[in-house]
């Protein structure tokens, strides 16, 4: 029976595209330090919709003096790093820690790739923080590993210091202040509650208390909001708003402080409604610099997020002018670009801003603490 040649080039092509489909090559993961320095850039694979960095990567980025033997008829790895002795099998999730000592459950097992021992992002982000003192954050959407000192401080115990309190002011609320707009009918309203509730949910793993300015959709004024925040004697105030523009261009997320130095100068005090005006503000700008302090952490967390670097900017703004505490407003993206109001939109991408803020918040706390 004649071989039909156009047959067996289907064949070919379908057997090469499967085989593109089970083992295909992603460019790289690049990892990052505290400050979004690159350590390096990593080449991986990409197989059964899992990503998979070589051995040498752990020797890179986490430790120059690590050594590694692998048992190719065994597929056993065995890695010397930070003074401990770590067993791998390729196709085995456990990972056993000085001889058992320890144990470790990867969410994803290594494998063997095309000959050669290969680990999972899970390796990086499960087990190098038991090795070190380190946190290993992973953003699949930018391809980004990040290692930075970990943040940790003791919660005061109860009854032996005031309750630290951070107030989120989720903006707008009610039915006639709905806030911008995206073309999709998304609310500005809308999204900053739900990032608010998200924050708070976390802050309790965290021994911090969150105070929402409002719980529900509800019209609050500035004063009322402000009010809630000194009342309830907040450490830290963080006004949550949504962004838009007449051009679709304009993306990203702000963050912004009240820095008073652009304020009228009086001559005189005649006027004396405005100078007690002015006199709030200035007792609010008393905590200018633990505000410039938390907005550069919170810029490093949301930084991680974004291709589109966070700006900081500092102008006299009325919403947070009369807060006696370190204040921060930001934000979040602009809901007249089509990219911004489409994470916006993604309940997954709200949770990892609200991590974000809870870290920076975590970070800023112990810092405080120290």
């Amino acid at each position: 029976m004649p071989v039909n040649s156009s047959s067996v080039l289907a064949g070919i092509l379908l057997w090469t595209l499967m085989a593109l489909s089970s083992v295909a090559q992603t460019p790289s993961v690049r990892f990052i330090d505290a400050a979004g320095k690159t350590l390096a850039d990593v080449p991986t694979v990409l197989q059964s919709e899992r990503i998979y960095l070589p051995v040498d990567a752990v020797k890179t980025v986490f430790d120059a003096a690590m050594t590694q033997q692998y048992n190719l008829p065994r597929k056993r790895l065995t890695l010397k790093t930070k003074g401990k002795t770590l067993r791998l099998e390729m196709g085995t999730a456990t990972v056993s820690i000085d001889a058992g000592k320890r144990t470790i459950e990867l969410s994803t097992p290594p494998r063997v790739i095309q000959g050669k021992p290969m680990l999972p992002i899970a390796f990086f982000t499960e087990v190098l923080p038991v090795l070190d003192d380190i946190e290993v954050l992973y953003n699949p959407s930018l391809q980004r590993i990040r290692l930075m000192p970990k943040t940790v401080w003791e919660p005061s115990e109860a009854g032996t210091a005031p309750e630290w309190t951070v107030i989120i002011d989720p903006g707008h609320g009610g039915p006639t202040d709905r806030g911008c707009e995206s073309s999709t009918g998304l609310l500005e309203k809308d999204v900053v509650l739900a990032l608010a509730r998200q924050v708070q949910i976390i802050s309790r793993q965290h021994g911090y208390q969150v105070h929402l300015t409002r719980e529900t959709d509800v019209k609050k004024t500035q004063l009322e909001r402000l009010r809630i925040a000194n009342r309830n004697q907040g450490k830290l105030l963080l006004s949550l708003h949504c962004n838009a523009s007449f051009s679709p261009q304009e993306k990203g997320i702000r963050i912004y402080l009240n820095n008073p130095k652009g304020q009228l100068r009086f001559p005189t005090a005649a006027n004396s409604t405005l100078t007690g005006n002015r006199l709030k503000i200035l007792s609010q700008a008393n905590f200018l610099k633990q505000s410039q302090e938390f907005a550069a952490v919170l810029q490093k967390e949301l930084n991680f997020l974004t291709e589109t670097p966070v700006v900081i900017t500092e102008l006299p703004l009325v919403a947070l002018s009369k807060a006696y505490m370190p204040a921060v407003l930001v934000e979040l993206g602009y809901l007249s670009h089509a990219e911004d109001s489409g994470r916006l939109a993604n309940r997954e991408h709200i949770t990892s801003i609200a991590q974000a803020i809870a870290r920076a918040i975590q970070t800023y706390r112990a810092s405080v603490s120290q």
